[in-house]
C-alpha cells in the first residue's frame, strides 16, 4: 500500500498561509506549528505542511468535498472576499462549472497557489 502522507507548500508566511487554508476549507483550528512547518491536517492521513520560503513557485493542489462541505467552502470564499471560478485559467469568474466534475472551483491562495475543490457526493 502507498498513500500520500503530506505535501510541502512554500509560503511567504507559513502560519498565515495555513490559517487561510483552514478557514477556506472549513478545517477548524487545525494548525500544528513546530517552528519549521505549519501543518494543516486535511484528513486522518494527510497534511499540508506550509514552510517559509523566500521565493514561492505556485503549485496546484486539488481536493474533493462532499455536498455540504463544498457549499460551506463556497460560503467561506465569498465571506473572505476570495475570488473563485470554475475554470483553471479563469479562477475569478465566480462560477462553479468545472470542466471535469459536476461542480468545482479554483481559487488562488495569497501566495499564488492554485487550489481546486470539486464536489464529490
Amino acid at each position: 500500500m502507498i498513500r500520500i502522507d503530506h505535501v510541502g507548500v512554500p509560503a511567504h508566511d507559513r502560519l498565515e498561509a495555513a490559517s487561510f487554508v483552514t478557514r477556506v476549507l472549513d478545517l477548524g483550528n487545525n494548525v500544528s506549528d513546530d517552528g519549521r512547518f505549519a501543518a494543516v491536517r486535511v484528513d486522518v492521513t494527510f497534511t499540508l505542511d506550509f514552510f517559509d520560503a523566500p521565493q514561492v513557485e505556485p503549485m496546484h493542489v486539488a481536493f474533493a468535498a462532499d455536498d455540504v462541505t463544498f457549499d460551506r467552502i463556497i460560503g467561506h470564499l465569498q465571506s473572505l472576499g476570495t475570488s473563485y471560478g470554475g475554470q483553471p485559467n479563469d479562477s475569478a469568474n465566480g462560477r462553479t462549472d468545472h470542466p471535469l466534475a459536476e461542480d468545482g472551483v479554483y481559487f488562488r491562495t495569497p501566495d499564488g497557489h492554485l487550489f481546486e475543490v470539486i464536489r464529490r457526493p
